[in-house]
């Protein structure tokens, strides 16, 4: 009897556990993708596109050649050239299939010097200024509430200790298991004493 019952546990939870694994598996099959931009991610803005081969060049030096080659390219090819000189992005993009980068940079820099001087100098707290804002106020020392509420708390906390001990059973798991399991074995002796 004991037996049938594991066998029919291990059933059950064998069941379970596949079934969990099928619906896991539909809803990732089903879901769709998550996209976290916009089409394909390029910008078409050309002064972006000059700030990303200037960055290119900054932190890779004369390998990022290529990269930056590329996004000089794009921000030739691009339609919005909005605050950049494109004789400058192009004599650039020469430079750089020359191989002279330290020029290349030079002109890529060059090329968007009217755009930078047009924007507005960061203010206050802005990231770059050397504003300190003063110090947050500190929250001062507990008041007669603040008091009141951290004893009422350790009051529950204590009364709640207390009446997890005072009102815990008196067996514990394992001879509950023991117990359950001699009544089983008893069940089943005599079951079969019965038959005979």
């Amino acid at each position: 009897m004991v037996g049938a019952r594991r066998r029919t546990s291990r059933r059950s939870l064998r069941r379970a556990l596949i079934s969990s694994a099928l619906a896991a598996a539909a809803t990732l099959a089903l879901a769709p993708g998550a996209w976290a931009h916009g089409g394909d991610g390029e910008t078409k803005e050309g002064y972006v596109l000059v700030q990303q081969a200037l960055g290119y060049l900054a932190h890779d030096g004369a390998s990022g050649s290529d990269a930056a080659m590329e996004k000089v390219d794009d921000a030739l090819a691009t339609t919005d050239q909005e605050g950049v000189d494109v004789a400058l992005v192009q004599q650039a993009d020469d430079a750089l299939k020359a191989g002279d980068v330290g020029a290349a940079q030079d002109l890529l820099q060059k090329s968007i010097a009217a755009a930078v001087s047009s924007l507005k100098p960061a203010v206050g707290e802005d990231t770059g200024t050397s504003t300190v804002p003063s110090d947050l106020p500190g929250r001062g020392p507990l008041t007669r509430l603040d008091w009141a509420l951290l004893a009422i708390s350790a009051l529950i906390a204590a009364i709640g200790a207390g009446l997890a001990v005072r009102l815990r059973p008196e067996d514990t798991i394992r001879a509950l298991r023991a117990r359950l399991g001699e009544s089983a074995r008893l069940t089943d002796q005599a079951q079969e004493v019965g038959l005979r």
